[in-house]
């Protein structure tokens, strides 16, 4: 006897019918990271030294991290690629693609020039020829950017016409600093004055590199018919970014948790997704794609 109770397994169930819609398997997987540093960092909005995001690598490649104590505990890998790191790392676990020393301050300049930009986001779709990519069933896709909640929220704000109060949040920090971004980003579109139909133009604007990149990783999900498990707030701004270079890319996208992070739920809305779980992580790095990424193994293994 196979039987059980229905809807016995809960929302693992309805990841399972997610799963099965886009013939998607969930044994082969692995994490993409992308790092960067941005130059919005200098405002210090964020728990971490300004343009430190080389620190949170090194938690990465010494064990320390969340992601990396599930990662060994899964037997799965991850590949962390350097974009625009101000403090390049040499390690053989970094893929060096970096453009240029992390971006600058969107509240004093451009935080790109178009030609980076551009160059960050060929970087992410050609990464869908690195063997690391090549066997996976799914991929869990994840950043490292100090300040990158505000270029989020930045972007996240023009693409989707909402105020700026209502898509910023803490980040890494406290709840004091939210004043603050909003006060910073709302400076910053008077003077940048994006095109909110230019996917180019918006990132050269905020930046960041990591969010280039994860922009031109994405928008190749429906050439290469393969899924993607995103991560936090970054992650889906960069999805939504996608979906304007290929309107497919939402078919393609699973979303695991719903952060603290007000945006986010505004940006999934956009994209037309529903966090499946409500895990309440405000990490990044990866963890909430890597956790989604085990819960469809489970679904897998219990449903088909």
């Amino acid at each position: 006897m196979n039987a059980r109770p229905f809807k016995g397994l809960g929302k693992l169930e309805i990841l399972y019918e997610k799963l099965n819609k886009i013939h998607t398997e969930a044994e082969n997987y692995g994490l993409l990271i992308f790092a960067a540093d941005n130059g919005i960092s200098h405002e210090n909005c964020s728990i971490y030294p300004a343009m430190s995001s080389a620190e949170i690598v090194y938690s990465h490649l010494e064990g320390k991290s969340p992601t990396v104590k599930l990662l060994q505990r899964l037997n799965k890998n991850e590949l962390i690629v350097d974009v625009g790191l101000a403090r390049q790392i040499s390690h053989p676990e970094i893929l060096e693609r970096n453009v240029c020393m992390g971006s600058r301050n969107f509240l004093h300049s451009d935080a790109l020039e178009q030609i980076e930009a551009r160059q960050a986001i060929e970087i992410g779709r050609s990464l869908w020829d690195e063997n690391y990519i090549s066997n996976f069933d799914i991929i869990g896709i994840g950043e490292i950017g100090v300040g990158n909640t505000v270029c989020a929220a930045a972007l996240a704000s023009v693409l989707t016409g909402v105020e700026i109060a209502e898509m910023v949040g803490r980040g890494s920090a406290s709840a004091k600093v939210i004043d603050k971004k909003v006060d910073i980003i709302s400076k910053a579109r008077t003077v940048r004055c994006p095109s909110k139909d230019n996917v180019l133009d918006l990132l050269a604007r905020f930046g960041g590199l990591e969010i280039a990149a994860l922009t031109g990783f994405i928008s190749r999900a429906p050439e290469k018919n393969r899924a993607i498990m995103l991560d936090g707030y970054v992650t889906a701004v960069a999805a939504l970014l996608a979906s304007k270079i290929d309107e497919e890319v939402p078919a393609f996208l699973i979303t695991p948790s719903l952060s603290v992070e007000p945006g986010h739920h505004i940006v999934l809305e956009h994209l037309g997704q529903e966090a499946i779980f409500d895990l309440d992580i405000n990490h990044g790095e990866g963890l909430a794609a890597l956790i989604g990424l085990f819960f469809a193994e489970m679904a897998m293994r219990f449903l088909a």
